[in-house]
């Protein structure tokens, strides 16, 4: 899937048009970069009023990964006034490979919550965090399902049998659950060796891991 396509899918959904996408004269708008930043965000998700602080904090991280990221969301910017188009999908059409670069990059951490790219796999990698209870991926089911970690009815909720649902017999003292939790731990320990060279990505089993440690 090419970037173009995945980020017309993006824009495109009617899930996140909420708003019809107006044009936004650039003579009234602050020049101050986390506000451009705000008013390209909200023309490209189709919303208004999204969270200033949020903004603020994804324009630190931009900037931290790209340098130069102000110039082309500067451009981006103009570009999106220039062309004015009801519909965000041809909007996106009309860009150029460069612009569709820098929406993507604005774009994704509204949705996904984080800017860079996590890893699995590696002990570090250069994703950072930008919000989670802001994050727009969990609005089109918000209705339905709750953001992850977090009671929909405080904790232990669970023990309610939910309507229309036939559940077994539950322990007496099931609502004394939460309170008998483990502790957090007053420190983390140090990793294992093998499991340490396995996430840096320098051995893939647990044998090869031990061998390189034997070889040392």
């Amino acid at each position: 899937m090419n970037r173009r396509y995945f980020l017309q899918l993006m824009v495109g959904t009617s899930a996140i048009a909420l708003f019809p996408l107006q044009s936004v004269n650039a003579n009234t708008v602050s020049s101050s970069y986390v506000e451009q930043l705000l008013k390209t965000s909200e023309l490209l998700t189709g919303r208004r009023g999204l969270p200033i602080a949020v903004a603020d904090r994804l324009s630190t991280l931009l900037i931290k990964h790209d340098a130069q990221f102000p110039q082309q969301l500067a451009r981006l910017f103009t570009h999106l006034n220039t062309l004015s188009d009801s519909d965000r999908q041809n909007l996106v059409g009309k860009l150029d490979d460069q612009d569709v670069k820098t929406a993507l990059a604005i774009i994704s951490p509204w949705y996904l919550g984080f800017t860079g790219h996590p890893s699995t796999t590696q002990a570090t990698d250069d994703a950072e965090f930008v919000t989670f209870l802001s994050a727009l991926m969990y609005e089109p089911t918000h209705d339905i399902t709750i953001r992850p970690s977090y009671a929909r009815a405080g904790s232990d909720y669970w023990a309610e049998v939910p309507d229309g649902v036939i559940a077994p017999d539950m322990p007496d003292n099931i609502r004394e659950w939460g309170e008998m939790a483990p502790k957090p731990a007053s420190s983390i320990p140090a990793p294992r060796a093998p499991w340490l060279l396995m996430v840096q990505g320098k051995a893939k089993t647990l044998t090869e891991a031990e061998a390189l440690l034997a070889a040392q």
